[in-house]
């Protein structure tokens, strides 16, 4: 009874928690990155296709088409767009893309920043563009491909390479809001690097997970401690599961758990302050290696918010107006808008357009997804106990599956449907991934030792 009373609290926790929100596409065209002016929160810069770059002056109401030195049909994508602080006529702009280009009047007109012989043709496509959060002439930005960290002293005009990591490659990078001294990096195959000296030095702190597919886009800093910060897993291969979802550091980045959503793979992540707890919003993305419709990865179009910091999780995509249907729902960047935590609202860039989330109304009284497991694994002494339903095991036998948090298979055993109970052999204790594998259908869960 006492465990059916907690449930039951937790679904009524959740579902009156759960708020309206409605999504409004207030661009209709392939959007990548984003950046409102710190000084006018009415005036937005998005990054769009082909070098095309959209600004507002009324928070979206209406736009203007600016392009970076010309018209163009291609394929580029502005991902990461940077609005000087003090200097808000000074705009930034790189993304999948092979420059970094600068305006001087606001996102208009637009020069390449580098400028000389010895630059990379950049490829930035998760945010690798970020300032000084003392000094917004001090801005850093990255190659993915030569994976060397720039820094500029002033704003864009001249740049220096200060390091080159042993990454496979470069995907974001994040600077702690209370330090100009410690940066943040993810690359490839789930590696997270540490600098304490302004970018100069670096070191590896953890790998998440060792797959050549996984990438680590975005990572963003709580607004209540410095200490804690967020980071979403993207891959892209069905077979290299377990994999993806949200993982969060609360000590500086030394040590990274998963807090849910595994196995889907995301692109950007925000967060913002919800009285004592961090409000954190995950956008899914992948590009299929598969074409088989049993293998598709769970990512695109997926939106999911946390009230708690990362502990339980809500879909809030059901109004999203994914037209035409059959299209590619990839999430590319959130960020939160606005003069005051009241005005705030948080704006999304898709392939799909542009979108604002209108603010909360009316509770909702049929949340979209409560996304507590219908799986669970538990490890005492040598003995693994799986609590799923008999609905999932739909096989005679099924598979269970133990990887630690690089990857690493450190148990599997094949067992009748009806067994839940799983002798294993001795290991460490930390943080692992169990999977269960009946069929087509597979299950994934965390479960700590």
């Amino acid at each position: 009874m006492r465990i059916v009373t907690i449930v039951l609290i937790f679904l009524i926790v959740g579902i009156s928690s759960t708020f309206a929100q409605t999504w409004r596409r207030i661009i209709d065209a392939p959007t990548y990155g984003l950046a409102a002016n710190p000084k006018n929160p009415n005036v937005i810069i998005v990054g769009g296709q082909g070098r095309t770059i959209y600004r507002t002056e009324d928070a979206g109401k209406t736009w203007k088409t600016h392009y970076l030195g010309f018209q163009s049909t291609g394929n580029t994508k502005l991902t990461n767009i940077y609005i000087h602080a003090r200097d808000t006529n000074i705009v930034l702009a790189g993304g999948a893309f092979p420059y970094i280009m600068r305006s001087m009047d606001g996102g208009v007109n637009w020069q390449d920043s580098f400028g000389d012989n010895n630059k990379p043709i950049f490829a930035t496509p998760g945010e690798t563009i970020i300032s000084d959060p003392h000094n917004p002439d001090i801005v850093y930005t990255g190659d993915n491909n030569s994976k060397r960290i720039f820094r500029t002293p002033d704003a864009g005009i001249t740049w220096d390479t200060i390091a080159t990591l042993d990454v496979p490659s470069l995907c974001t990078i994040a600077v702690r809001p209370d330090s100009g001294n410690v940066l943040l990096a993810g690359a490839s195959t789930g590696l997270i690097l540490k600098s304490i000296d302004s970018g100069k030095t670096w070191r590896k702190t953890a790998q998440l997970r060792a797959f050549q597919d996984v990438e680590v886009p975005r990572i963003v800093f709580s607004q209540h401690t410095p200490q804690t910060a967020y980071l979403i897993i993207a891959y892209f291969n069905y077979k290299n599961r377990p994999s993806g979802g949200v993982y969060k550091t609360t000590d500086g980045g030394e040590n990274w758990l998963p807090t849910g959503l595994q196995d889907t793979s995301f692109w950007t992540v925000a967060t913002r302050k919800f009285g004592s707890q961090d409000e954190v919003f995950v956008g899914g993305f992948t590009d299929e290696l598969s074409q088989d419709p049993l293998s598709k990865i769970p990512g695109p179009g997926y939106v999911r918010r946390s009230q708690d910091g990362g502990n339980t999780w809500v879909a809030i995509d059901n109004s999203i107006d994914w037209l035409p249907i059959e299209t590619n729902k990839n999430i590319w960047m959130m960020k939160f808008i606005g003069d005051t935590p009241e005005t705030e609202k948080l704006y999304m860039a898709t392939e799909m357009g542009f979108f604002v989330l209108d603010s909360p109304s009316d509770i909702d009284e049929n949340p979209s997804e409560v996304c507590f497991s219908d799986y669970s694994a538990t490890i005492s002494k040598s003995t693994l106990h799986v609590n799923i339903s008999s609905e999932i095991i739909t096989t005679p036998q099924y598979t269970i599956e133990l990887y630690d948090l690089s990857g690493r298979l450190v148990f599997e055993a094949t067992t009748l449907h009806f067994v839940r109970e799983i002798a294993i052999p001795s290991i460490s204790k930390g943080v692992y991934v169990c999977q269960i594998t009946s069929g087509k259908i597979k299950k994934s869960v965390v479960v700590m030792k």
